[in-house]
């Protein structure tokens, strides 16, 4: 879960990036805030779904990333309300998930409901790292194409 500094800390995709971490594990949460603040990110973090979609709605993050086993409702029980939420509002957050359980299906079941990457657990940090980019230049990209097309 340490980084391999795969990526520079002046990386400008990353600096600025809101990311809502959801994770029922206090040092995960502390490790991956750290690391990720290394890189310029802001970083809220929450222990459950309830909590998570309390800060979702206050903060409005530019990422979730979610555990899938959380106590009394599940990381897939968050990615319907979330989808639900920003469906209203009219915007697209993307989201990974995060699961200790890896195959096939788990894969498919994390797409199917809603998640746009998925990360097995423990967490690599370089691929954490990876896929934040990816996502958060996607959602420029996306968002310039859409700014073109309207002018």
């Amino acid at each position: 879960m340490y980084p391999n500094n795969e990526f520079s800390p002046n990386t400008p995709f990353l600096q600025g990036l809101r990311v809502l971490f959801v994770d029922d594990n206090v040092d995960c949460c502390d490790l991956i805030t750290l690391t990720l603040q290394h890189y310029g990110v802001e970083v809220q973090t929450a222990f459950s779904v309830q909590q998570a979609l309390e800060i979702f709605m206050q903060w409005q993050p530019d990422i979730l990333v979610s555990d899938i086993a959380l106590p009394k409702e599940d990381g897939y029980a968050l990615i319907h309300q979330v989808r639900k939420l920003t469906g209203k509002l009219g915007k697209c957050v993307p989201a990974i998930a995060m699961t200790g359980c890896v195959n096939e299906q788990m894969h498919q079941r994390t797409m199917l409901a809603g998640f746009d990457l998925w990360v097995p657990k423990p967490v690599d940090i370089d691929e954490l790292v990876a896929m934040l980019g990816i996502l958060a230049i996607r959602q420029k990209s996306s968002f310039a194409i859409a700014i073109g097309s309207v002018r």
